[in-house]
């Protein structure tokens, strides 16, 4: 399963996550380690299966060096 950023927020912030590890040529087994999962559950992360929660977001955010809010779309005024 492919996430799509058509899966609201949810969908979006995986898509980013995958967009910003692979844009930092970062392997699903290099990140997952230093986030102390294992790179299944960094896949079902990625793939919409699991959602990411808050505090597991602000260590991926810090790991990949982007502030919290770039995994989030851009609030339309």
């Amino acid at each position: 399963m492919r996430c799509n950023v058509h899966d609201g927020v949810n969908g979006y912030i995986c898509a980013r996550v995958r967009e910003r590890r692979k844009a930092m040529n970062i392997s699903q087994k290099k990140l997952a380690g230093a986030l102390g999962i294992s790179y299944q559950q960094l896949q079902k992360y990625e793939a919409g299966k699991n959602r990411i929660s808050a505090a597991k977001l602000w260590i991926i955010a810090n790991q990949l060096g982007v502030d919290v809010g770039w995994f989030y779309p851009q609030a339309r005024q």
